[in-house]
């Protein structure tokens, strides 16, 4: 798809094996599926800029943010992507809610709680806002 806001293509044979191109137009909700081990995680980690794969490229609303061939990798802190890992990064004091606001530092104080209720609804993840890590969250 190559007007794509999304396109990404992965591959290698190790030490993680990878075969993977996706794609996804903007607005759109997308999963990842798949049995333990199949390489969800590292999927979204080499999009966040975590994870190098030995041959990949990630283009973002037409910006390369990897290109193994060419030499892009574009730092994780420029990338602007968050991830919530399913275990141990949440804060299991804090309710989704907080945990979702704490991510948003970068939007003013004020518009941080309608935003991650919006985000929260739109994860349709079935937990609600009042919801601690560990019960409702994990997938």
């Amino acid at each position: 798809m190559a007007d794509a806001a999304l396109s990404i293509s992965l591959r290698q044979s190790g030490p993680i094996p990878l075969d993977a191109s996706i794609s996804s137009e903007a607005g759109s909700v997308m999963a990842l599926v798949g049995p333990s081990g199949s390489g969800k995680t590292t999927i979204l980690r080499a999009v966040a800029g975590l994870y190098r794969p030995r041959h990949g490229r990630v283009v973002v609303n037409g910006q390369v943010w990897l290109d193994t061939e060419c030499g892009i990798d574009v730092p994780p802190y420029l990338r602007r992507v968050g991830l919530v890992f399913q275990n141990y990064a949440l804060f299991p004091h804090m309710t989704a809610l907080a945990n979702v606001m704490t991510a948003l530092g970068h939007l003013p104080a004020e518009a941080r709680r309608s935003r991650a209720l919006a985000l929260l609804d739109r994860g349709g993840r079935g937990a609600g806002p009042g919801t601690r890590p560990g019960r409702a969250l994990a997938g």
